[in-house]
């Protein structure tokens, strides 16, 4: 479970605003059901004196004071000290993993189906620390024809290679190289802190944090909420963070079918269709990916 934290607009009726200025409502947990999942929970908060009163919503929130979503713009106060951070967790903001890296491996997919070069010609490196994906590599081997993975722990992906080489003869490359992944035509990855700036290929990542000016880094534009569930997103939560928390919090399956708007590609200012990604794909092809 997580809680969305939701301000409530200012009163406007004067004996209400006298009401609120005597006597300040305490935050509220409001329990929400979810389709096909666990609920979440609105927690609604009256803003004093145009402050939200942090120390009150963190009570409130109570075990979901760690799995919180914030409204765009409205960050929780940091903790005075490292310390008391370790001791007292306070208000922290939920951040999926699993949804927007399962998100950006379709839209490489997508991509890779509108390549014109031959899919046994191309390359395709997962970069999987924490084998998030493992059970999704089986797709990408009618894709293309040479596939990697970057992880430290093997053991996460060994039932998928072992899968692999009995069902269609493919080898799943497993590598602790950093550098294995420099020169594949498409690359997912959920962080690139561990680029160089020197991959040739379409880097497809969630990651908005890590400056990389070099490479053409892809990201998917928000995703298109179905209408049971973008009635529930509350006003001025992301609807990609909604989203990861409804799967990843409340095991709502149906948001691995998203549908997400459009290619963003660094450096652009207009979104970009699979075509015009698959174009460039085509543009920079490895011929002899074993050689590298």
């Amino acid at each position: 479970m997580f809680a969305c934290l939701c301000p409530l607009p200012r009163e406007t009726d004067a004996i209400a605003v006298l009401r609120q200025w005597r006597r300040p409502p305490a935050p509220q947990m409001i329990r929400v059901e979810t389709p096909g999942g666990a609920p979440f929970f609105r927690l609604e908060c009256a803003p004093r004196k145009g402050v939200i009163p942090w120390n009150a919503v963190e009570h409130a929130a109570g075990r979901c004071r760690t799995r919180m979503l914030f409204p765009e713009g409205i960050c929780p106060p940091a903790p005075p000290s490292p310390g008391r951070a370790m001791l007292e967790p306070g208000l922290r903001a939920f951040e999926a993993k699993r949804l927007p890296l399962l998100l950006h491996l379709q839209a490489a997919m997508q991509v890779l189906r509108r390549c014109e070069t031959p899919a046994q010609k191309l390359s395709v490196t997962l970069v999987d620390p924490k084998g998030i994906l493992c059970r999704c590599v089986e797709p990408l081997v009618m894709l293309a024809g040479s596939l990697r993975v970057f992880t430290p722990d093997f053991a996460v992906y060994r039932a998928a290679a072992a899968q692999l080489l009995i069902r269609y003869g493919v080898t799943l490359i497993l590598s602790d190289s950093v550098g294995c992944f420099a020169q594949s035509d498409v690359i997912v990855a959920q962080e690139l802190s561990l680029f160089t700036g020197r991959e040739r290929g379409l880097i497809f990542s969630p990651d908005s944090q890590t400056p990389l000016p070099q490479c053409r880094v892809v990201r998917v534009g928000l995703p298109e909420l179905p209408p049971a569930y973008a009635a529930l997103c509350p006003p001025g939560i992301n609807p990609l963070r909604f989203a990861g928390a409804l799967f990843e919090l409340c095991g709502v399956k149906e948001m691995e079918r998203l549908r997400f708007n459009g290619f963003w590609l660094k450096g652009r200012q207009a979104p970009l269709c699979a075509g015009e990604l698959a174009a460039l794909v085509d543009q920079a092809a490895v011929p002899d990916f074993s050689r590298v």
